[in-house]
């Protein structure tokens, strides 16, 4: 009976707010919301940072934010981060630099936070991405 009740609640760990499952997906789910903003689908190849799946209070790896950093104003990367609410639903943010860009392009994706606006927010910080990670985007 136990083995029973472990086996469905394992099965539901993979859901997401809205039924669909796997985190492993999420940011390509993400990267294909027709909800996003007009200029995160833009089509410029970029390299990439990494896809990091934070847990609750984790912070964005060393090595991902100084790959963002040496690539401000120089090279079009993205890197993928989705951290949990408090309430454990995932919100996704893609980070990118580009050649026409001094600073970090900011995408934030909360269709998947229940509690939220479920909606997409972008703003364009000129900063690094340490400095935006520790101060926020703040001009």
């Amino acid at each position: 009976m136990a083995a029973i009740a472990l086996l469905m609640l394992s099965a539901c760990a993979g859901l997401m707010p809205d039924g669909q499952h796997g985190s492993q997906d999420i940011f390509e789910r993400s990267g294909n919301s027709d909800r996003a903003p007009s200029a995160f689908h833009d089509d410029v190849p970029r390299d990439s940072c990494g896809e990091l799946t934070l847990t609750q209070g984790e912070q964005i790896a060393a090595e991902a934010l100084d790959c963002m950093d040496a690539a401000v104003g120089e090279r079009n990367v993205e890197l993928a981060v989705s951290s949990p609410t408090t309430e454990g639903d995932p919100i996704i943010v893609f980070y990118r630099t580009s050649t026409d860009t001094d600073g970090v392009e900011i995408f934030v994706n909360s269709e998947y936070d229940k509690f939220g606006s479920r909606d997409w927010s972008y703003a364009v910080c000129p900063k690094t991405m340490t400095r935006v990670a520790l101060e926020g985007c703040q001009d």
